[in-house]
């Protein structure tokens, strides 16, 4: 689970969880939850608590990073 992939998602959806995360990109619930403290340490996403849940959503810091990181990729692979 790469942090691009997370973020790619987080730009399309929102109001996920780390099991739905991990789910959508075949990961542990483990692996997704540290990625996404990883990314709130960075202020790339936000948590909130809804309903006994927490969700996570991507940051106005998070969507700048993530268009970054799909330009360079783009760059790089031609």
């Amino acid at each position: 689970m790469k942090k691009i992939d997370v973020l790619n998602l987080l730009s399309g959806l929102r109001d996920l969880d780390a099991a739905s995360i991990s789910r959508r990109l075949d990961g542990t619930p483990e692996a997704a939850g540290m990625m996404l403290v990883r990314l709130m340490r960075y202020g790339l996403v936000q948590r909130e608590l809804d309903d006994g849940l927490f969700v996570y959503n991507l940051t106005s810091k998070g969507e700048a990073r993530r268009s970054y990181l799909n330009a360079r990729d783009r760059e790089l692979t031609g």
